[in-house]
């Protein structure tokens, strides 16, 4: 046996030993877990950390391996922390907005028994999914009035988080006033820019001062506290019962069939499922894009829609979303997605889901 052969065998031997050590090491970290949720303490206790480092570098007698010994145990605690956030976060679903807003109602009823925890804004429950400080998180994509929601495709692109599944919502504007106020008393009509715009027929003529707002449950807040006759919100009817409103008009959207999708993310991509969801970005030079078109009808996939989105940064070249029907766990799904990594500049699987036709009423 040679020299090498010798080491890599003392290695193995060595690594078999560390995984049965690690299996150990991480069932203590399950009783470490329990104790934080018992006393709602938080995941990362930098005293405690600094303490272990501390201690066990002592043990290394070798001065050359104690730098890539505390890098070694600084990974280890590492992992240890990621996976009691699995733990401890695995039932609470985060949302953008405030109680009342449309993706509140939709996080409810997607995930009626989770635990819902409120974000400022979509990225930081992009953030916060991909750090696993929640198991899932409820977005909106598009609606079927005022089109997709172009950030969340950038957001997308940006983070280490998969669609796991869509959810249709059914979308009721509705003109919420303080009580007793009637819609002759309306003067100024607050909301988001898109609640606003999906109002327009209604709105149009009436002579109100039209004042966008972050979101509507923001909107129908601020309307209660100011205790105004002449001040309204545009927002969900859960809203009037959740501050105290009256509805002066419902259904006010000027289409009867306004339906926002909302993507459901979360950290670990799900290959099954009869609809997946890929982005990519071609070679800047003609007939980049009708190649990788070809490459999709050449294996006979349905799709089911295509969205170009400028790059940042990068003026006139853009990114696209496409929608395919098809399971990611299949044979020819995953040469599609070969192929096309050969012929693009970059392609990124952004998720796998089941998708059948429903549509839920808010």
């Amino acid at each position: 046996m040679s020299l090498l052969d010798d080491a890599r065998k003392q290695i193995n031997e060595i690594d078999q030993e560390m995984a049965q050590l690690f299996e150990k090491r991480m069932r203590a970290v399950e009783d470490v877990v329990l104790y934080k949720q018992q006393n709602q303490m938080q995941v990362l206790d930098s005293s405690r950390e600094q303490f272990v480092i501390e201690r066990n570098t002592k043990f290394i007698q070798d001065e050359k391996y104690k730098d890539s010994y505390v890098q070694f145990i600084k990974d280890v605690m590492a992992i240890s922390r990621k996976y009691q956030k699995s733990v401890i976060n695995k039932d609470i679903i985060g949302f953008q907005g405030t109680q009342g807003a449309f993706s509140h109602i939709a996080s409810e009823k997607v995930f009626p028994e989770y635990q819902k925890k409120n974000y400022e804004s979509f990225e930081d429950v992009f953030q916060a999914v991909d750090e696993e400080e929640i198991a899932y998180g409820v977005i909106p994509f598009e609606n079927s009035y005022t089109g997709e929601v172009g950030e969340i495709l950038d957001l997308l692109m940006r983070y280490q988080v998969y669609i796991n599944g869509v959810y249709d919502l059914r979308i009721s504007q509705n003109l919420l006033g303080i009580k007793g106020a009637k819609l002759s008393d309306i003067k100024q009509v607050y909301s988001k820019d898109q609640a606003i715009y999906q109002s327009k027929k209604f709105l149009d003529g009436r002579g109100y001062e039209l004042i966008p707002y972050p979101n509507t449950a923001m909107a129908a807040a601020y309307v209660s506290e100011e205790n105004d006759k002449t001040k309204a919100a545009i927002a969900a009817k859960e809203n009037a019962e959740l501050y105290g409103l009256d509805i002066i008009a419902e259904d006010i959207n000027t289409s009867n069939d306004n339906t926002t999708r909302f993507i459901i993310i979360s950290k670990k991509l799900k290959p099954r499922g009869n609809r997946f969801s890929l982005a990519f970005t071609t070679h800047h030079k003609a007939g980049a894009l009708v190649q990788a078109m070809d490459i999709i009808a050449k294996y006979g996939f349905n799709m089911q829609s295509i969205k170009s989105r400028s790059i940042k940064e990068r003026p006139w070249e853009y990114y696209f979303y496409v929608e395919i029907d098809g399971n990611l766990e299949n044979k020819k799904e995953q040469m599609l997605i070969d192929e096309l990594k050969i012929a693009c500049e970059q392609v990124k699987i952004l998720g796998s889901y089941d998708y059948k036709e429903s549509r839920d009423e808010e």
